[in-house]
């Protein structure tokens, strides 16, 4: 079993260095991503960047489209490489994006219920600032509630589809109080403190009435930085906004009719409206390509064999993951604050 382990390890080492010697002598023209034709399952085919990897990425004029998949929150990823959908690492994305004068347009796809507040508002600060200097397009997929709306909410267009969950403006915090359970079995709770209000939310012990004024002060700041923000992101009054918001969650269908979603429309619809945006913020591009699409980049496809090989090793290895993922599957303090659809 160990010869198999050693054979299998000089693999490993054989090919990695095999890879780097390739990556540096050959040409480099060789390894510059290409552009090909793809389909979206409609009428219209898009020329789309294909990087070869992130070592030799597009230097013409594109339009980024990223993806932003899950629970958002600060965290590394869901597995040994970077997760290339996750919060933490489309915010890299973002901000690369915006910093690049190629990139002339950004789409981005959210498919996420929500998440911890901070995370969520650093991707809108993010989509704020890029769309200063360039058109930032929003599309939804199954789901773009609270803290996926409040990022949304930064774009300069959105896009749903017309059965989209979106919506669920508020802001929500729970947990479990076992004082009743232990008080029956005999079982008591002993805190040893220094400050009041640390053990705030105690469950061994009722929550007093004055900690839970603490709480719902903490929760409606929260939730008026929400309303403001969404506001400020859909240029709304902030009395509109707080009119439609309560939690409630929308269809697309619905979120149309009364402005948190501009248009009725898939992915699809999303990137033909990006070219369109693109092309009015920057005329220099609509005479040279004319009724010509500007090619689109797919963020999370840049990665190949080769960026496995040597690129994971010197910036996708994701140290903490397994701390993570093994001993904290739960990562929010007791009392985050969520801007998540439950």
């Amino acid at each position: 079993m160990q010869n198999k382990v050693k054979n299998i390890s000089a693999i490993i080492i054989l090919i990695c260095i095999l890879s780097v010697i390739l990556y540096a002598f050959l040409p480099k023209e060789k390894l510059q991503s290409r552009i090909t034709e793809i389909n979206y399952g409609s009428d219209s085919t898009f020329r789309s960047v294909k990087p070869i990897g992130i070592h030799s990425p597009f230097k013409g004029e594109r339009i980024s489209v990223i993806k932003l998949e899950g629970i958002i929150s600060d965290s590394a990823g869901s597995s040994f490489i970077k997760d290339t959908t996750s919060s933490s690492y489309v915010l890299e994305l973002i901000n690369k994006a915006t910093a690049d004068p190629h990139v002339k347009g950004i789409v981005l796809r959210i498919n996420s219920p929500g998440g911890t507040v901070a995370a969520s508002q650093e991707l809108y600060q993010a989509i704020l600032s890029a769309k200063k200097k360039k058109p930032v397009v929003i599309t939804m997929g199954d789901v773009a509630a609270s803290g996926g709306y409040y990022i949304a909410s930064a774009g300069n267009v959105i896009f749903a589809n017309r059965g989209t969950l979106t919506g669920s403006i508020g802001v929500i915090t729970s947990y479990l109080n076992f004082y009743d359970l232990l008080t029956k079995i005999g079982i008591k709770g002993i805190v040893i403190k220094s400050g009041e209000y640390k053990d705030i939310g105690n469950p061994t012990r009722p929550l007093t009435e004055g900690e839970r004024k603490i709480l719902q002060a903490l929760l409606d700041n929260t939730y008026s930085q929400f309303i403001h923000d969404v506001a400020k992101g859909r240029e709304m009054p902030v009395k509109r906004v707080s009119e439609i918001a309560k939690g409630l969650i929308y269809t697309g269908a619905q979120a149309k009719k009364i402005g948190l979603v501009d248009h009725l429309g898939d992915f699809n619809k999303a990137i033909k409206h990006a070219q369109k945006l693109v092309k009015e913020r920057f005329p220099e591009l609509k005479r040279k390509y004319g009724k010509e699409d500007i090619p689109i980049e797919e963020s999370w496809k840049g990665t190949s064999i080769l960026d496995a090989l040597i690129g994971a090793a010197v910036k996708n290895i994701n140290p903490t993951v397994l701390d993570n993922r093994l001993f904290k599957p739960v990562s929010y303090s007791k009392f985050q604050p969520l801007w998540l659809l439950e």
